[in-house]
């Protein structure tokens, strides 16, 4: 029995050792924000595997690579900009086709730095070829089906040079197009390919002062100053349920400094929106901080001075969403309330850590990453989630999928892993709500820090009781109004003896 002990310990104390050693070799710190936004340290919820190169890939050094989206079947294409080829990678990452080329009415036609790439259900390569001035989609094969080129239409200015970056394809074919130097909006291509508007502009935020000063300047003075005009889109993504995902990285430090102060939902100092058809920003703020990235972040002059700059989005089911931050190479994720779910990822040179990160999607349940290094060769880092991090994005799942006790059951569990963790009791106290446990949701809220939610769990609450016990509630008001009137009477009559 003293050998079975002595090997149990050893048993134990081996497995803490490698445990902590594993998570030591991750080179980032993972996080969330309390309520009060500090950032609180948690548990990794994903860790780097592999590097992925094109020399490793016998294909030649990724150049100045800008894009890379995973198709429906699963197959990598990494749009190798500097190279201007489209590289196609399967899920074992071996390279199944380069594509550099198509035939166009006899001749063969090369991309021109291509920036963006899209792939549809039928796995229809749709290509901004940016230098080139177009769009070239393809079939499954590689053979052209069309090449969509300068929009013409009279809102757009004869002398506008097109050059499309990223891109999108609906169920109804429908193309959306981000362009740089376009600010007002996607630029919406029907399923012909013909051009028809743009479609969710930002809306502007106005200085008031700036707006009334504006009023006594001359026509020269206006020329001199800047319009209000919207920000510019630099990236789109589209969820499986045909929703646009876009974000910006021009909004000032100011404003956003502002609308996390402010806890604002307003969708003008949003880096990240989601569109519906009409172009309306749906998504949902409700956590404590708007989606803007880092809630803390240095003042300027330090090394990550500035706020979060987001150059990419990647839709997952039920909402939720994550966003990659050039500046300092994290990854949020928030769910669809835009709460944040989790934060990994950092700047440097180990693996799991980025010069220049500017693009990432989902293989399966892993994500990847497009990384540029400081000399222009890229490469894709591959991050497989956690126990903790599959544990919360499953109590997510289950939530949304009406599985409450799975979903509770889940967040008990995160909580062995992060006691601390504001999130896991909001989750409990949503999968209560649901289930009409009003009580029980507002003491988990209430550990969580989500007062709106507290609010809405005690007004249900308030409501349940009274429906409860409103007859023995309207017998006692009866009874007492009866005692008192009788009471009255007999004092009017001793009054009237005396």
């Amino acid at each position: 029995q003293l050998k079975l002990r002595k090997y149990l310990i050893c048993t134990v104390l081996i497995s803490v050792l490698l445990t902590t050693t594993a998570f030591a070799e991750i080179p980032y710190s993972s996080y969330t924000y309390d309520y009060w936004g500090n950032p609180v340290p948690a548990p990794a919820p994903y860790v780097p595997t592999r590097i992925v190169e094109g020399t490793t890939l016998g294909i030649g050094a990724f150049n100045n690579a800008n894009d890379l989206f995973v198709s429906p079947a699963g197959k990598i294409y990494v749009a190798d900009t500097g190279n201007n080829r489209i590289v196609v990678l399967n899920d074992q990452w071996e390279v199944e086709r380069i594509v550099d080329s198509f035939v166009m009415n006899g001749e063969e036609q090369t991309f021109n730095a291509p920036q963006g790439v899209f792939i549809t259900d039928a796995e229809h390569l749709y290509v901004a070829d940016t230098g080139n001035g177009r769009v070239v989609e393809l079939d499954e094969d590689g053979n052209l089906v069309r090449v969509i080129g300068k929009p013409v239409n009279e809102i757009i200015p004869e002398n506008f040079e097109y050059k499309p970056t990223a891109l999108v394809v609906d169920r109804a074919q429908r193309l959306y197009v981000v362009a740089t130097g376009v600010n007002q909006g996607l630029m919406e291509f029907d399923s012909e390919g013909n051009f028809r508007t743009y479609m969710g502009a930002p809306r502007v935020s106005v200085n008031m002062y700036q707006y009334f000063i504006r009023l006594f300047y001359t026509e020269e003075m206006l020329d001199r100053t800047t319009d209000f005009v919207p920000t510019e889109y630099n990236n789109i993504r589209m969820d499986e349920d045909g929703f646009i995902y876009v974000t910006t990285s021009t909004i000032s430090v100011y404003a956003i400094q502002g609308a996390i102060s402010g806890r604002s939902t307003d969708d003008r100092v949003s880096p990240v929106r989601k569109l519906n058809p009409t172009g309306k920003d749906i998504l949902r703020r409700r956590g404590y901080f708007p989606p803007v990235g880092d809630v803390q972040f240095f003042s300027r002059g330090y090394a990550e001075g500035g706020q979060s700059l987001l150059v990419d989005v990647c839709a997952d089911k039920y909402g939720i969403y994550s966003v990659l931050d050039n500046k300092r190479g994290r990854i949020f994720t928030y769910d669809g309330d835009s709460n944040i779910l989790f934060i990994f990822g950092g700047k440097g040179n180990r693996l799991g850590t980025f010069n220049n990160p500017v693009a990432f999607d989902k293989v399966g349940e892993n994500f990847i990453v497009l990384d540029k290094s400081v000399s222009g060769q890229g490469q894709i880092t591959v991050f497989e989630p956690t126990d903790y991090g599959r544990l919360v994005l499953q109590a997510v799942y289950y939530h949304n999928e009406g599985k409450y006790d799975e979903a509770t059951a889940c967040w008990e569990e995160v909580l062995k892993y992060n006691a601390n963790s504001e999130l896991a009791y909001i989750g409990m106290g949503k999968a209560a709500l649901d289930q009409d446990e009003f009580y029980t949701a507002m003491k988990y809220f209430r550990l969580g820090n989500k007062r709106d939610y507290y609010s809405k769990a005690f007004k249900l609450y308030r409501k349940e009781v009274l429906s409860r016990y409103f007859g023995v509630i309207v017998a006692v008001i009866l009874i007492l109004s009866v005692g008192l009137y009788i009471r009255a009477k007999r004092k009017g009559r001793r009054e009237v003896v005396a």
